[in-house]
């Protein structure tokens, strides 16, 4: 347990010393329906290829090959595609993950409205993960990540690595730990010259999974600098083999309302 928590102060303080505010909004975007609709709980939970996205560590101790794939055809046809591969070896655990989103076509026209052609908008990050279990309950794991954004004729592009840790607990059965920090780094070219910083952000959380109840939980912090602390709630019920109900409650979406009826609703995902 100390292991864990020294390396969990390792993880906080750079991201403390790289605190500004960000762009590349993107980069928050959720993937995977099952943990979309756990309010993206999931920095504590492994054995999960979609783990290269929410806890890079949660790959170590994956004991098969696996390969995940999900795509969302969304309002105005923003297309968002998300594909992980991952592969444990005696050394560790080897990941690769492409997300990609297609924002479509768009009209080109100058000052006076005329059409000149269209242009076309997406972004694209590739992941390279490699994790390894340090011993029986320490999983420690890293991404490194390339980011790239294009607008019409220009783009822009950056290098980011994401670092975390999962600790199975000894004090309980199937109680874990997990934290990490992600997107540090820097954008290399920027679209006019004036470079944004990346969505750095921290977070901790702790999972169990319950002995005389089909329900495992998870309980998630996420700190950006200059926002508020966001908290993320979500369980997993088991109604049979290969049927499961999803909740979850993100306080991202109450803090979004928009003033409408709707917004009581603000924040829960069910899936």
């Amino acid at each position: 347990m100390t292991k864990f928590f020294l390396l969990l102060a390792a993880l906080l303080f750079p991201a403390m010393s790289f605190a500004q505010s960000a762009g590349y909004t993107f980069l928050r975007t959720p993937v995977g329906a099952r943990q979309a609709a756990m309010a993206a709980s999931f920095i504590s939970i492994s054995k999960d290829a979609h783990s290269i996205y929410y806890n890079p560590a949660g790959l170590a101790d994956m004991s098969n090959r696996a390969a995940t794939f999900g795509y969302i055809n969304n309002i105005l046809d923003v297309q968002d595609f998300f594909g992980a591969y991952v592969m444990p070896h005696k050394q560790g655990s080897y990941g690769f993950a492409l997300q990609y989103t297609d924002y479509g076509e768009f009209k080109r026209t100058n000052e006076f409205g005329e059409e000149l052609g269209d242009f076309g908008a997406n972004n694209v990050i590739a992941y390279l993960n490699y994790s390894r279990a340090h011993s029986e309950r320490l999983l420690v794991g890293g991404n490194l990540k390339y980011i790239r954004s294009a607008l019409a004729d220009f783009s822009s592009d950056a290098f980011a690595l994401d670092l975390g840790v999962i600790y199975h607990s000894s004090l309980f059965d199937n109680l874990n730990f997990g934290a990490g920090v992600f997107n540090l780094g820097r954008v290399r070219k920027a679209f006019d010259g004036a470079k944004e910083d990346l969505p750095l952000n921290f977070q901790f959380g702790v999972s169990k999974r319950l002995e005389h109840l089909p329900l495992m939980y998870s309980l998630t912090l996420v700190g950006y600098p200059d926002e508020d602390v966001q908290f993320r709630a979500g369980g997993e019920f088991n109604l049979s083999e290969n049927a499961f109900l999803r909740l979850g409650y993100n306080t991202l979406g109450r803090d979004q309302k928009v003033g409408t009826d709707s917004d009581r609703f603000a924040g829960l995902s069910i899936g």
